[in-house]
């Protein structure tokens, strides 16, 4: 019998991590064998007691932290309250196994650090995942995870109540790893997940910047659907904006030749594609007829959203051939220094290609997790933008030699104005995203609505 895992997180501090967990999990367990975000709605909104009923269903609770999982908005951990609590004290008073994964170099609590409810955690050993080495780390936690299940069912033995059950804990012999050095020096507050270094030279200055995946957003690791209001402080764009750019591009190929398979079609009019923003709280939101997505910072301060419910691998590391298109309108009020678009193969840590619409020009970017944008990526290209309207932006990346290549395209309203074929270590898998920056000096808000997306398969 398979078993059944619920996922702990906060999305302020691991909701990158926590998705391709997730992800992994679905397609070892089956998608109704792993629960991340739970629904209130048959429980009478009652979010506590629907979370409690969740872990109630499930063997094991994996409990994600990450470098901020103490450090959240009010009381955290010492709220009652407080979602990541209910579902542990849930799980400790059950019996249900707990595996804390640590993720990039965070640690577990200590003593004193936490209420006496989870006391018992506090210095327990964790297996711990770094999301540079993803792949091998997260297969691992799977053969721990079946292990760990398969031993608990053939037992049939149903734990007492407030049993311990971490990892380590006397009353729970599991497989989980033996004590690691897991008390290494977490990322301070200052410094944020996939911190990337932005280069950009506009007029002979360059700023380099820091950019993030994982920011911090309210308590509680369970948020339902995105709010239907964006809480970006930009004005709502100009009444014309229902004058769309006409869809139809140039006879040219926009993809090198070839035909192509519609994969994902979504007009924002419902929120069935499930588009759900990486770093920032409400950063993303559907209007009824686009979605709006806008990020507040200085420097390089980044926002990614991405289809979670979409088919094909399109919102995890899919090495898919695509052809993305959108009609992209920036928010009236926004400052100049932005960039808003399409992100193609983000591994979530810094790694990306992002095809943009910038101040009166378009550009395709190469970001590298290790710190900066690579210096070879083609300059941006003087573009007219439309005033009033939606500018339509196409997005192509395709594995060419071999894998020895990516080639890249960026069409604004029907022209093809950058052709960038990536031979330095191209990135041939990763995730497909809407895209918002800010690159100004001085903090201000990014924003556009993004409408009639396309993303084709070649």
């Amino acid at each position: 019998m398979a078993g059944r895992v619920f996922i702990s997180y906060r999305r302020a501090d691991t909701a990158q991590a926590a998705s391709w967990i997730s992800n992994r999990l679905t397609e070892h367990f089956g998608q109704r064998q792993v629960i991340k975000d739970v629904d209130p709605a048959p429980y009478g909104g009652n979010l506590p007691q629907a979370i409690g009923a969740a872990v109630a269903s499930c063997d094991v609770l994996v409990l994600m932290i990450g470098p901020h999982w103490m450090a959240v908005t009010g009381e955290g951990l010492h709220d009652p309250n407080d979602y990541v609590r209910v579902a542990l004290e849930a799980a400790l008073a059950r019996g249900t196994l707990v595996i804390p994964v640590t993720i990039d170099g965070a640690r577990m609590p200590m003593h004193g650090e936490l209420p006496p409810s989870l006391a018992s955690m506090a210095g327990q050993p964790a297996f711990a995942i770094s999301m540079s080495n993803f792949d091998a780390e997260s297969g691992q936690l799977l053969r721990i995870l079946d292990q760990s299940i398969a031993e608990r069912q053939s037992t049939q033995l149903a734990p007492a109540p407030g049993a311990g059950t971490f990892p380590g804990a006397p009353a729970a012999a599991t497989p989980v790893p033996a004590p690691l050095p897991y008390a290494t020096k977490p990322m301070p507050p200052g410094r944020r997940f996939g911190t990337r270094a932005i280069v950009l030279s506009t007029a002979g200055v360059v700023v380099i910047a820091a950019a993030a995946f994982f920011v911090f957003q309210a308590p509680g690791g369970h948020p339902g659907p995105p709010a239907s209001t964006s809480s970006s402080a930009a004005s709502p764009v100009s009444s014309q904006r229902g004058s769309t750019v006409p869809k139809a591009t140039s006879s040219a190929s926009p993809a090198g030749g070839g035909s192509a398979a519609v994969v994902l079609a979504d007009d924002f009019s419902s929120q069935a594609n499930g588009w759900t923003d990486d770093a920032h709280q409400n950063a993303g939101a559907y209007t009824g007829s686009t979605y709006r997505l806008s990020v507040t910072g200085a420097n390089g301060v980044s926002e990614i959203a991405r289809p979670m419910n979409a088919a094909h691998g399109l919102a995890g590391l899919t090495p898919l051939n695509l052809s993305a298109t959108v009609d992209v309108h920036k928010l009236s009020g926004a400052p100049q220094g932005y960039g808003l678009g399409i992100a193609i193969r983000s591994n979530g840590g810094g790694d990306v290609y992002a095809f943009l619409v910038e101040d009166n020009a378009v550009a395709i970017q190469k970001w590298t997790g290790g710190g900066a944008e690579v210096s070879d990526s083609p300059d941006p290209v003087p573009a007219t933008l439309n005033p009033s309207t939606p500018d339509r932006l196409r997005a192509v990346c395709r594995t060419v030699n071999g894998g020895q290549a990516v080639h890249l395209e960026l069409w604004l309203n029907g022209k093809k104005l950058v052709d960038y074929t990536d031979h330095d270590h191209p990135y041939t898998k990763g995730y497909l995203g809407l895209y918002v920056e800010s690159i100004s000096d001085a903090s201000s808000t990014a924003g556009a609505e993004f409408d009639n997306f396309t993303a084709s398969r070649r």
